[in-house]
């Protein structure tokens, strides 16, 4: 009998997929024997495409209790509540990048003891037991104070709760205060690393118009001193394209075991400047096999270096593990896995709804820390939408794509860009595709040692 499964040509063979994110090859003869039901059950394709569940010869019952598990892993993020609180504690900040999305240049407003205590209050009703607290701004730094409050605070508050902490910063402030207290609590801490020093000064200057790479390596520097260990995000403009080789070459020099080759989003300074620092789908493809070819051979070369993109995609692929990102998730992880809460005391039902707020845009407020309860925040018809906009079951063009036990999409940027959360913005689709048909190339080419990269990448995401 089949399984169900998503199928699609791929180069000269039929890619398969299921729900539980098993894939598989076949030759154009081997698919039209699957179809017809005339594939001998003692070949050992037959025997693969049994073991992975896309043909049982067991009973029905049989083969639902043999593969549910492997659905529930690859969905496994569902089954918990809330386990992202993004705090914007400001959105003040001292740098002015060419694609910042919070758009906090004018009436800066920090978020005060009040607010943050009873920001404490609603998310110690969350039922998640491991949460992550992520601080963010603006730069957060400039608002260090409360920063130290929350944690403190947290851990009076929350005793029940395993509570993480993470900063996202520039560290252009950061000081011995701070990265005392940083290590002594344990707090995570990641920047932004766009490159080579021109390209990094190019994309995120300082608000005088200065450069800030030697703030950010330094930075880091000081961090490592103190045995604390500081991640980056890289973030590709229209002056990346051009530099896949010297970019990789950076983090490799620079120390770094991951990277992270984001593309952008159109939203806030990015939307405005789009002429100038934006591309195609298809361009940043090409910027993105050039990296991870590049990244291959840094890890020939005895080096360790991650690509971050690639094994939320791999883990899915490799191991039905579904990688709590929350933009690679269906639905999306709006409300379900992060909330964000603004100085003011307001809730969105992600970070991408908080920055179309910066905008003027208050279309995914969710409630405020003062008036509503946690529970009223999930149950908000806010929530509910965006929830509903992002289970790729009932999307048009991706419920029944070959790449969906494995995608996502963002009703936030759906909206920003076409004025309708459920209208797919076919340009991130295009990404998503493209990676993962660069990633199965790959596969398929069965290059022992790039095979092995790829399956250690998936464990470790």
């Amino acid at each position: 009998m089949l399984g169900f499964f998503y199928y699609s040509k791929f180069q000269d063979k039929y890619l398969l997929t299921n729900d539980a994110g098993r894939f598989a090859f076949l030759s154009e003869v081997e698919f039209g024997r699957l179809i017809n039901l005339s594939l001998s059950e003692d070949t050992p394709i037959y025997q693969e495409l049994e073991e992975k569940g896309f043909v049982y010869s067991c009973s029905k019952e049989e083969y639902i209790r043999d593969h549910i598990h492997l659905i529930r892993d690859n969905n496994r993020y569902l089954f918990s509540g809330t386990n992202l609180f993004i705090i914007a504690v400001t959105n003040a900040c001292n740098n002015r990048c060419v694609y910042c999305q919070a758009n906090g240049l004018a009436n800066a407003r920090n978020m005060d003891k009040e607010v943050a205590e009873q920001a404490l209050q609603r998310i110690s009703e969350c039922s998640a037991e491991e949460i992550t607290i992520e601080f963010q701004g603006g730069e957060p730094l400039l608002n260090f104070p409360i920063i130290r409050y929350f944690v403190e605070r947290a851990r009076i508050i929350m005793p029940h709760k395993t509570v993480q902490f993470a900063i996202v910063s520039n560290l252009g402030l950061l000081n011995d205060e701070i990265i005392d207290f940083l290590k002594e609590n344990r707090i995570s801490i990641s920047t932004s690393l766009d490159g080579p020093v021109e390209l990094h000064d190019s994309n995120r200057p300082d608000s005088q118009g200065n450069g800030t790479y030697d703030n950010t390596v330094n930075g880091r520097k000081r961090l490592a001193y103190k045995g604390i260990v500081c991640g980056a995000i890289q973030t590709t403009t229209r002056k990346s394209l051009t530099r896949a080789k010297e970019i990789v070459r950076e983090y490799v020099e620079r120390g770094y075991e991951y990277i992270f080759l984001r593309p952008l989003s159109r939203l806030g300074a990015a939307a405005r400047n789009w002429d100038l620092i934006g591309y195609s789908a298809e361009e940043y493809l090409v910027f993105y096999r050039r990296a991870l070819q590049e990244i291959i051979e840094v890890n020939r070369e005895g080096k360790k270096l991650k690509e971050y993109y690639a094994s939320i995609f791999l883990s899915k692929m490799f191991n039905s593990r579904g990688v709590n990102y929350m933009e690679l998730r269906s639905p999306c992880g709006a409300g379900l896995g992060q909330v964000a809460i603004t100085a003011n005391g307001n809730v969105y039902t992600c970070d991408e709804g908080r920055m179309m707020a910066e905008a003027g845009d208050e279309s995914f407020l969710i409630g405020n820390v003062f008036k509503d309860s946690y529970s009223q925040w999930i149950q908000s018809s806010g929530c509910q939408a965006v929830c509903s906009a992002s289970l790729l079951d009932t999307l048009p063009g991706c419920c029944d794509c070959v790449f969906k036990p494995y995608c996502g999409v963002c009703p936030v940027v759906n909206y920003a860009l076409h004025g309708n959360i459920s209208h797919v913005n076919p340009e991130k689709c295009k990404i998503n595709k493209g990676i993962m048909s660069i990633l199965l190339e790959y596969i398929t080419e069965g290059d022992p040692f790039i095979l092995d990269l790829f399956m250690r990448w998936g464990e470790e995401a």
